[in-house]
């Protein structure tokens, strides 16, 4: 019996002894090579060896290839270089082997292949090195902002922080993974970008409501994201929030640029229709005035009358006042003679918004209109929005 217990322990221990020999035979081996070739070499044979516990070699071996790349100049040498840059961080990725992460983020800085750039990017996701995902994201962040100024290169690089980011299933990744799903990369760059969205937040409204309203975005990654907002599962709460958000950014500053001013407006009406679908929450009362701005001074007609929808939507007392207010001024003009056949227009969509908030306050100003002397279809349309509240 004690000879069975010492056999099985040998089992164990003799492999082990025998592996960490090979690897310290290996480790030499890499440190009297001579050439770029030989080390890759070498580092191809440890890595079909799949030995276990080579982490330790793996980042000696990254440290002085980096310490090297510098000096190297040949173009072999630098395939060399870049081949066995990858197989390093794939291996240290593979194995978690966070004490390298600064070299692997090292070799994204320092290495001019796309390749390379991408697969330690992808390292540093699957070690999950915590303290380099700001410089992940914010690497993202540039490329998607650079543009295609080397297609192939930035979609690569991409690829790798897109890949990176679904790794470290982080809040803080959703928003340039986002942009880059929208953005300049061809297909398989957007497809792993859409795909990598649900894992890093099940409901984004929030990140997608922090782009409105900070003044770093510009005009149109705003419309993207309320557009999302609004075509997304997200409670109606959120919906509510991102269109508040969208009407105040609208209505906040100028801009003397046509193409701006017309996407502000696009802002502001994507944000009215939201509201008259799913109202304003219980900060209603904050964007009375920027409703009224919309009627006032709106831009065009279709403006006006989607502040009329958001208006009824809201069917408070106030919001009542204000359609009610809107409603007399016409009256007067009608009693003036001094109508335009725009105001014709503007009554009877007043008229379907007052009858549509459901709110008695609603009567008093539906009985004035019936007091003028309307067109019979006018007073037809009137008289049923007051028979329904």
């Amino acid at each position: 019996m004690k000879r069975l217990i010492i056999i099985a322990l040998l089992s164990f221990t003799v492999p082990a002894l025998f592996a960490d020999e090979e690897l310290d035979f290996y480790t030499e081996q890499f440190n009297n090579a001579g050439t770029v070739l030989e080390q890759l070499g070498v580092v191809k044979t440890v890595v079909n060896q799949n030995m276990s516990d080579a982490d330790s070699f793996y980042a000696t071996a990254l440290n002085r290839l980096l310490f090297e790349y510098p000096n190297v100049k040949s173009a072999q040498d630098r395939q060399a270089a870049d081949e066995t840059a990858i197989l390093l961080v794939q291996q240290l990725g593979k194995d978690k082997y966070t004490e390298s992460g600064q070299n692997v983020w090292r070799v994204v800085k320092t290495f001019s292949n796309a390749m390379v750039k991408s697969e330690a990017l992808i390292a540093l996701g699957q070690m999950n090195a915590t303290d380099l995902l700001p410089h992940v994201v914010q690497l993202l962040v540039d490329t998607n902002t650079q543009g295609p100024v080397n297609r192939t290169s930035g979609e690569r690089i991409a690829y790798g922080a897109i890949t990176s980011l679904a790794n470290y299933k982080d809040l803080s990744g959703y928003t340039p993974v986002f942009f880059a799903a929208n953005g300049w990369y061809q297909s398989w760059v957007r497809k792993a970008a859409n795909e990598t969205l649900s894992l890093l937040a099940e409901d984004p409204a929030e990140q997608l409501i922090a782009v409105i309203q900070d003044a770093a975005y510009n005009y149109d990654q705003k419309l993207l994201a309320i557009r999302t907002i609004e075509q997304s599962s997200t409670s109606d709460e959120n919906k509510a929030k991102a269109a508040i958000a969208g009407i105040t950014f609208g209505w906040s500053g100028s801009s003397t640029s046509p193409d701006l001013q017309y996407k502000r407006v696009r802002i502001r009406k994507m944000a009215l229709g939201i509201i008259s679908n799913y109202g304003a929450g219980d900060n209603a009362a904050s964007i009375l005035n920027y409703l009224n701005w919309s009627y006032r001074y709106a831009m065009d007609e279709e403006e006006q009358f989607y502040a009329i929808d958001a208006f009824s939507k809201l069917a408070s007392d106030e919001a009542v006042q204000y359609l009610g207010t809107y409603a007399t001024e016409i009256n007067e003009k009608k009693a003036r003679g001094t109508l335009n056949a725009m105001d014709e227009r503007r009554i009877r969509a007043l008229i379907a918004g007052l009858g549509n908030t459901q709110n008695q306050n609603a009567k008093l100003y539906l009985q004035m209109i019936l007091s003028v002397n309307w067109t019979l279809q006018i007073q037809k349309i009137a008289q049923q929005a007051l028979n329904n509240l």
